[in-house]
């Protein structure tokens, strides 16, 4: 008789877990916890694909750059930590390549600022890290319809700083094929040894 109880309980414990399967909601990108790098909606059937921003006002697209390996990074020139570290690690890994591999690479700084990012600014900040990067932006409709493309994030947040505002934004780094394809993703702990290697892979 002293077994009933913990029958019952046990039961009982059976029954709940198979009525949480069938009535609690599906864990989704809308009610899973929140990641380092957190994504936008992908555009329904896509992922990745050309694009057009600008360059100093100048339209520039991603199919500009065929027969090259893309390597595209979102962020911006006043970011105070996150940006400076990767594209530290993004040339630091171009530094490893050889000239004739460094050729068939081109390396993009989409700024998620273009308030504040645009022509010289930009473009400055950008190849402070390596002389081959390209910095280019947009209207931010424009940037966050790429962002959409690529699965990529970025918010506006307001700061008491003399900045006034901030950018969240994700800190993973893009790769495309020299045909236009998307290739992989990088994330923001990669090494410059990981840049190579994936660099290395396509060409």
């Amino acid at each position: 008789m002293k077994k009933t109880p913990l029958l019952i309980a046990a039961l009982a414990f059976v029954i709940g877990i198979v009525a949480a399967q069938y009535l609690l909601p599906p864990l989704t990108a809308s009610n899973a916890a929140p990641s380092d790098n957190p994504r936008v909606p992908m555009l329904a059937g896509q992922f990745g694909g050309d694009f057009t921003l600008t360059q100093a006002g100048k339209p520039t697209k991603l199919s500009d750059f065929s027969g090259k390996i893309v390597v595209i990074y979102f962020g911006y020139a006043s970011c105070p930590d996150i940006c400076p570290t990767t594209l530290a690690v993004i040339s630091a890994g171009l530094k490893k390549l050889s000239a004739e591999e460094l050729a068939q690479v081109q390396p993009l700084f989409i700024s998620v600022d273009p308030e504040r990012d645009n022509g010289e600014r930009l473009q400055a900040y950008a190849q402070h890290f390596h002389p081959s990067f390209v910095g280019i932006t947009g209207t931010t409709v424009e940037v966050e319809q790429v962002a959409k493309q690529y699965g990529a994030f970025f918010s506006k947040v307001t700061s008491n700083s003399a900045m006034g505002y901030t950018v969240d934004h994700t800190s993973n780094t893009y790769m495309v094929s020299k045909d236009g394809k998307f290739v992989t993703i990088l994330p923001h702990e990669m090494t410059p040894d990981a840049v190579v290697t994936s660099i290395r892979a396509e060409l």
